[in-house]
């Protein structure tokens, strides 16, 4: 058998760097194993990264790191009006949505789903980019100082998403099982719900502390028993609230996104890394824009 790592061999490794430079730390972000050789590598990378002059020292940052360093998670963050939501979730509701994969499908609107098999509907990032108010919600201040101060450097905004889980489907499917994110060596993500989020519409769920802890360091997903017979003694959390809320996770530790039982679910998120990760176009596709950091957009800014 030869070496392989995600499953590829080490040839294939080597032509999807020559494809795309992003490519190589991604796939070889398994050998980096768990989160206490992961953070000192970190460590390191960031000494290669710039920093801002002046350090973040905002007390609602600084406390907001304390609890993504305790627990994983933060306290939801109060950054939008109920009327800037609206405008965000109706203008993605009339946007087609796609299922990577099922691509003959093609697109479809989210209440005009093709397929009972389709558990995820996603937005593609130029629509994402264009949603009114999602690039400066994910260019807040207080966002951009608390990824600083847990990363150790300017953070690499990537990897955005948004999509829908729709209700009623049979079985989980892809992130509706718990996992780990292996997109970068050190990373947060924020998280927006866009539609009100109970118990039985698909909430996020983390394993509080699993960041930190080596047990269950697996690239693949992990079954409920599994995490409830390894981690018995780490409380799992369940995040509610409604349209609106913000609230931002360390997802190396060990998450998922409910199966929706009732209604079906939006969310945004970005990712907040150390480097860039495939997970954006190769080539950013915005013009530069005044006020937004260029080091910190350069994924989505030419």
């Amino acid at each position: 058998m030869p070496f392989t790592i995600r499953n590829r061999t080490l040839g294939e490794i080597a032509r999807r760097a020559q494809a795309d430079w992003r490519n190589l730390p991604y796939d070889l972000l398994p050998l980096s194993g768990g989160p206490g050789r992961r953070y000192w590598l970190a460590r390191a990378a960031a000494l290669a990264c710039p920093r801002s002059p002046m350090p973040p020292d905002d007390p609602h940052a600084l406390s907001l790191t304390a609890q993504l360093a305790d627990r994983g998670w933060t306290e939801p963050l109060a950054l939008l009006s109920p009327e800037a939501v609206a405008a965000m979730r109706d203008f993605l509701a009339g946007q087609p949505c796609h299922d990577p994969y099922r691509p003959h499908l093609g697109t479809f609107l989210h209440d005009q789903v093709p397929s009972e098999e389709t558990n995820m509907g996603y937005y593609r990032i130029d629509q994402l980019m264009a949603v009114p108010g999602l690039l400066a919600l994910f260019n807040h201040p207080l966002v951009l100082q608390v990824a600083e101060l847990y990363l150790g450097c300017k953070p690499t905004l990537d990897n955005i998403g948004g999509w829908w889980s729709f209700a009623g489907r049979p079985a989980a499917k892809g992130t509706q099982w718990f996992h780990r994110d292996w997109d970068n060596i050190r990373a947060i993500k924020l998280f927006l719900y866009l539609t009100d989020t109970s118990p039985a519409d698909g909430p996020f769920e983390f394993v509080e502390g699993s960041h930190r802890d080596e047990r269950l360091v697996d690239i693949h997903r992990i079954a409920d028993p599994v995490v409830a017979a390894r981690m018995p003694d780490l409380p799992l959390r369940t995040m509610t609230g409604p349209a609106g809320m913000i609230f931002m996770a360390d997802t190396f530790g060990v998450h998922r996104g409910r199966l929706p039982e009732k209604r079906s679910r939006l969310m945004a998120t970005a990712q907040y890394g150390i480097w860039r990760t495939p997970f954006t176009p190769r080539r950013p596709i915005l013009d530069r824009q005044p006020g937004l950091d260029p080091y910190i957009n350069r994924a989505v800014m030419r």
